[in-house]
């Protein structure tokens, strides 16, 4: 039995489709970053930073969600990652390209929309904010005119961590634009039963789909 603390929608939403995917026995705890659950003094005994996700197996507490990703494909042998050789390291590079690239740009838009206040030059901060995240929608876009999954022909964990990030596009006061191409990959993720269990369990709605 696991134990996820999540915010609905947030990146921890990847963990949970993937442990629906797996089909891992799982207790839910939300904390809430909207409603600041996420900095009560219960959450930050467990996270001190106050973020999701948190993973808890036993006694054990993993806080970073690209290792807590990578740890449950490989002790579930999941086919979300491949075991080895370069078709691991193509998987774990576009893992990486979500985890750290472009979850830290949406990351930065957020930051600046919540503590710039009226400092002026704020927006267009966030516009050059905005323009690097919809640079990095169309190196996706790119990818995928020659790919059905960001991997080939089979979805793996960075399609779910891709997919889970995009619906965060509407919360940004600037045009985020994501290609077709890009937005029929994220239909396809959506449509999978463990996406809609975990975004029924979450109550969260999809909006990016094509």
């Amino acid at each position: 039995m696991y134990k996820l603390y999540y915010s609905p929608g947030a990146c921890s939403m990847a963990i949970h489709v993937i442990l629906n995917e797996i089909g891992a026995s799982v207790q839910l705890e939300n904390v809430s970053i909207k409603e600041g659950k996420n900095r009560s003094p219960e959450f930050l005994k467990v996270n001190p930073r106050g973020q999701v996700p948190v993973l808890i197996e036993g006694s054990h507490v993993m806080r970073e969600g690209g290792a807590i990703i990578v740890y449950l494909c490989d002790k579930h042998k999941s086919n979300l990652l491949p075991r080895e050789g370069l078709p691991r390291a193509e998987a774990l590079e576009w893992l990486m390209f979500c985890n750290a690239t472009l979850h830290p740009a949406y990351s930065r838009a957020f930051w600046l929309m919540k503590k710039a206040g009226e400092v002026q030059g704020k927006d267009q901060m966030l516009k050059m904010a905005a323009d690097w995240i919809n640079q990095l929608w169309q190196e996706v876009e790119q990818r995928l005119s020659t790919h059905a999954y960001l991997c080939g022909d089979a979805p793996t964990a960075a399609d779910i961590l891709l997919t889970v990030i995009a619906n965060w596009s509407g919360n940004i006061p600037q045009p985020i634009t994501i290609g077709p191409k890009t937005r029929a990959l994220f239909g396809k993720i959506v449509q999978r039963s463990a996406y809609q269990k975990a975004l029924q369990a979450e109550q969260v709605e999809y909006k990016m789909a094509s």
